[in-house]
């Protein structure tokens, strides 16, 4: 198969390189040119501009840090022609970013109007799961939908979810992050507790690890967490923005979310103090002691 992929940062990349490690050929495109440079190695081609890569692939993935940019990337900006100037009939947008379902269908509703079809597509499992391939995919679409495009999809992530509607991918999406993060936050909380009553973060992600308070984050992050490594896979800002748009979610179905709020306002300060280009993890740099001479 042949697609096209826009934004190859940190998550994009190397889902990028998966599509072509199983076969695929791949038109990619990003605004930094140097940062498909590894992909061309690898035998992707690189296309002039975005209606250029959508001219030459009937279906386009979207690796993009928010609606912003998706929009832009899509529809176009000043001076900067979109996708859908080289979209055909028929063609697909999978849009692999996390962004307000709002946001999704109302860019879908428009491209609908050229034809073209939207689909939202988010994906859990960090920079790790895009690098192995194991990434879970959350599909605003029908099986049937996606079936045409599944051994592409197949070549980011192990597991599928395809959800029906437009916009419902980023509503699972968002609700996980939720989940994720505020546990993040309390894990943070924890460590920065046990830093302060001399227990060895090795020793807390032990017993933690093999008792209820295990998680996903823990078992992915416990090493980087006891060297004090918040090397960016995922940004505190991302953290944040996430977790304001699943606010609005509950703002909207007038669900209550104070732990989530709470959380919420954590990774904003630590941005507000210059954390957030470090792991979202680095949450902990606002909370562990001074002492550390850290901070």
């Amino acid at each position: 198969m042949h697609a096209g992929f826009v934004g190859t940062g940190n998550m994009g990349s190397p889902m990028a390189a998966n599509v072509l490690k199983a076969g695929h050929r791949l038109t990619v495109y990003d605004v930094r040119p140097e940062a498909t440079t590894e992909l061309e190695r690898l035998g992707a081609e690189r296309a002039a501009d975005l209606p250029a890569l959508a001219r030459a692939v009937r279906a386009t993935l979207l690796s993009l840090p928010n609606e912003r940019v998706v929009e832009a990337v899509v529809l176009g900006a000043p001076g900067a022609p979109g996708l859908v100037e080289g979209a055909q009939r028929g063609d697909v947008i999978f849009d692999l970013s996390t962004v307000s379902p709002t946001s999704t269908r109302r860019l879908a509703a428009r491209l609908a109007e050229r034809g073209v079809r939207l689909i939202d597509a988010p994906v859990s499992g960090s920079v790790s799961g895009a690098r192995a391939g194991t990434l879970a995919v959350m599909l605003g679409a029908t099986a049937a939908e996606v079936a045409p495009w599944e051994p592409v999809l197949r070549a980011i992530g192990t597991s599928l979810f395809c959800l029906g509607e437009t916009g419902r991918g980023n509503i699972l999406k968002l609700l996980n992050n939720y989940v994720a993060l505020t546990g993040q936050a309390v894990l943070c909380e924890a460590m920065a507790l046990a830093d302060r009553l001399g227990v060895p973060r090795d020793s807390v992600a032990d017993v933690l690890g093999k008792s209820s308070g295990g998680s996903f984050i823990l078992e992915r992050k416990r090493a980087a967490l006891a060297a004090h490594d918040y090397r960016a896979g995922f940004f505190v800002d991302l953290a944040r923005k996430d977790l304001g748009l699943a606010l609005e979610l509950a703002g909207e179905a007038g669900a209550r979310a104070e732990v989530g709020r709470e959380a919420w306002r954590l990774y904003g300060e630590a941005s507000e103090r210059g954390f957030g280009a470090l792991d979202s993890s680095g949450l902990l740099r606002l909370l562990e002691p001074p002492e550390d001479g850290r901070r």
